[in-house]
């Protein structure tokens, strides 16, 4: 058996309480397939770059589950007709792609901060259109 990570975006008309019960309805289709889940998050509410249909924001959950390629091909047909899923992808897994993403907010903004990003750029170096034109 081999790690997936499935991700489904969701309808937030349709769902309650950010989909935790449809997320359980999820995680018990993976197991009546033969999986295991390994990791559900729920990522919160976002909004879209681009639409989809006449949605403009979705709900996002992830999870890392453990089975063969036949269960990923019957959970797509599963779920490909029910309006509360707005999307479903599903990636092959590997292990520590994702570290960056589930790190504590506090713990990615100090590696920001501590990279001192643009304290050493200096507008007045480069140069403006004006003294480009006037030359």
């Amino acid at each position: 058996m081999k790690k997936y990570e499935a991700v489904f975006i969701l309808d937030p008309r349709r769902v309650e309480n950010n989909g935790e019960a449809f997320s359980a309805e999820i995680e018990d289709a993976i197991r009546s397939l033969g999986g295991t889940v390994v990791r559900s998050v729920c990522l919160e509410k976002r909004v879209f770059a681009r639409p989809i249909g006449k949605n403009k924001t979705g709900i996002y959950w992830d999870y890392v589950m453990e089975c063969g390629p036949e269960a990923v091909a019957a959970l797509h047909d599963k779920f490909r007709l029910n309006q509360t899923v707005l999307r479903l992808v599903v990636f092959e897994y590997v292990e520590g792609q994702d570290d960056d993403v589930f790190k504590p907010r506090d713990e990615h903004d100090r590696v920001v901060r501590d990279e001192n990003f643009q304290e050493n750029f200096d507008r007045d170096e480069r140069p403006s259109r004006s003294s480009r034109e006037e030359r």
